[in-house]
């Protein structure tokens, strides 16, 4: 696992420019178009880890670079509206596969008000942050103007 903030920032590089390559290989199951995006067949880690292996590569992709592309793809809001709006599921190819069910709808409800939960969360942090620091600017000019 990645230590330093400036590994998790080329893992995360890496990642982004893994998915471009996917949505340019697969561009009917990786789409980029927000309208476009469908739910992922369950299972297509699999699919995924044989058909970018076959032929075999110079060098192969990692399993953990899959892992977290898919993952940056399935938690992206887009993502759990599609589910929502209950589009099949489908594969590499773009073809659908089977049904969502409805408890994937109701998880990626919870998900996605989780999410907007934490951005609120992150936001109201940030204005206080903010905040604090004009409070503190304002504070040392007064300092500095009764200082001289």
């Amino acid at each position: 696992m990645s230590n330093s903030n400036r590994q998790r920032q080329r893992r995360a590089e890496r990642t982004r420019e893994f998915l471009n390559e996917l949505s340019q290989r697969y561009p009917a199951c990786f789409a980029r178009q927000r309208d476009r995006i469908r739910p992922l067949e369950i299972g297509i880690e699999k699919a995924l880890r044989s058909d970018l292996d076959d032929p075999p590569a110079d060098e192969p992709i990692p399993n953990w670079l899959i892992r977290q592309a898919l993952a940056r793809y399935t938690r992206a809001p887009a993502y759990l509206n599609a589910i929502i709006a209950g589009h099949d599921r489908v594969n590499l190819q773009g073809e659908p596969v089977e049904a969502v069910t409805e408890s994937a709808i109701s998880r990626a409800r919870e998900q996605g008000t989780e999410q907007k939960q934490r951005s609120a969360e992150r936001k109201r942090q940030q204005a206080e942050e903010a905040e604090a620091r004009q409070r503190q600017e304002k504070l040392e000019q007064l300092a500095n103007r009764f200082n001289q």
